[in-house]
């Protein structure tokens, strides 16, 4: 089951959306910082697009794992070592869609410098669980290129 899923829908609202999607990303930050592909994968619904310079569809599960294999290993040849979000500004469209901007931080090991950046999420809840359709990662490339 995703974090969130047991968050009773029809908590709109500031306050209590907010609350929702503070804890759906607190467990897909456990999951990144345990490095565990399959848990994160679960965190996004199939089909669904990843938009950065271009945009990508991730139309099966194993799409979805694939790319995050890929992403966790990237970030473990950089040093990753943990991460860390902050809400800052969440829509809620109505009780099941919602877009969240999440400012993230993720440590790196030694003195490599923290990547500070934003990703904007779309949420639906669907089944018992929120699930990501759409993420846009506005910031990520921009400063891994900058950071190093």
């Amino acid at each position: 089951m995703v974090a969130g899923a047991d968050v009773p829908v029809g908590m709109t609202g500031p306050v209590g959306m907010t609350g929702q999607v503070e804890r759906f990303f607190a467990g897909y930050r456990d999951a990144f910082n345990r490095s565990d592909a399959p848990a994160i994968a679960r965190y996004f619904a199939v089909p669904c697009l990843l938009v950065e310079e271009a945009t990508t569809v991730w139309s099966t599960g194993r799409d979805v794992l694939q790319a995050i294999t890929r992403l966790l290993s990237f970030y473990a040849a950089q040093g990753f070592e943990t991460s860390d979000f902050k809400v800052e500004r969440v829509l809620a469209l109505d009780d099941g869609h919602v877009v969240a901007d999440i400012a993230w931080t993720i440590g790196r090991t030694g003195s490599r410098p923290a990547w500070r950046f934003r990703t904007a999420y779309n949420l639906r809840y669907a089944a018992g669980d929120w699930q990501i359709d759409c993420c846009t990662a506005y910031q990520e490339a921009r400063v891994r290129q900058h950071m190093g």
